[in-house]
């Protein structure tokens, strides 16, 4: 059989051959680009978490390590102090939730509850470290480690531990006007009714962070987040981040902001009149809102991007 007799026998089979050896190379491409950008992504918004928060992923499983059976409850510690406004509070807990809320009052109230299973209570410390700028509140596991540091932004360390249960819930009571930083390992963050910045954190739950002037940065590795800012100082900027769960953010009806968000596998919608579109589904999305100026920051790897306006359904 010569060259052309082979070719026209076989042309059909050869064409449908390499069409599809074509289609499986293009498809290993763009899921090859797609694992890229997540893991690009995970890397990146796990780099941006506070050092004291982000350096205890590693021992996430032992954080979440629960009691078999009903847990008990320890006794309640409380703290209460006066804080002026543009102070802030910092909340640090590396087990257990912490929910903040509004005080009509001018000084700062604090509870913490302790359950656990197995574990001894007695090895959570709750430290109060006042300081120029505030007040830092930390659950500390461990009895009488040196290396644990109680103290705001990346002053907070907890080293690893091993197989603890122990829970440690935050309820705050937060004077208007002081600045709230809350942040867990595992468990939700809720901030409600603030009025000053926010950052609220986790990396295992939800995150809710409400405030009537921001700004304001959000963010978990699993959880879906949601921030509503009423209004902003100057520089009021908001991050709003995770990895695995959905994102959502409120702004007021009028504002001058540039917008930038991001989602590998999730849609994003918008409220507002964006000058990429008002509508749309896409991995990437920017516009200016009224004149621009401060950066609104929207990031999901595996989520969908909601940006609505205040009391839009």
């Amino acid at each position: 059989m010569d060259l052309k007799a082979f070719w026209l026998g076989w042309r059909r089979d050869i064409i449908r051959f390499v069409a599809l050896c074509s289609a499986a190379l293009v498809l290993g491409l763009v899921i090859n680009h797609l694992v890229g950008r997540a893991r690009q992504a995970r890397q990146q918004l796990t780099g941006m978490l506070p050092r004291g928060l982000g350096g205890l992923m590693s021992g996430l499983d032992d954080a979440a390590d629960s009691a078999v059976g009903p847990l008990a409850t320890g006794d309640t510690w409380t703290y209460r102090a006066p804080v002026a406004p543009r102070q802030w509070v910092w909340i640090r807990d590396r087990s257990g939730s912490v929910t903040v809320e509004p005080t009509s009052g001018d000084s700062l109230e604090v509870s913490a509850v302790k359950r656990f299973g197995h574990s001894d209570p007695g090895t959570v410390r709750i430290v109060a470290a006042p300081g120029s700028d505030g007040i830092t509140i930390c659950a500390l596991w461990g009895r009488g480690d040196r290396d644990n540091r109680c103290g705001p932004g990346e002053a907070y360390h907890q080293r690893h531990v091993s197989h603890n249960d122990v829970r440690v819930n935050f309820t705050v009571r937060l004077p208007r006007g002081v600045a709230i930083g809350a942040t867990t390992v595992s468990g939700a963050v809720r901030v409600v009714g603030a009025s000053a910045p926010v950052v609220a954190g986790t990396v295992s739950g939800d995150v809710q962070a409400e405030t009537a002037r921001g700004p304001v940065n959000a963010y978990s590795v699993n959880g879906s987040v949601r921030a509503s800012m009423r209004g902003f100082a100057d520089t009021g900027q908001v991050k709003v981040m995770t990895v695995n769960g959905a994102v959502t953010v409120e702004l007021p009806a009028r504002i001058d902001a540039a917008v930038d968000a991001n989602t590998v596998n999730g849609t994003i919608e918008s409220d507002f009149p964006l000058t990429v579109g008002s509508k749309f589904v896409a991995h990437h999305a920017a516009g200016t809102l009224g004149t621009g100026g401060r950066r609104i920051e929207l990031n999901s790897v595996n989520g969908s991007i909601r940006l609505k306006r205040i009391g839009q359904k």
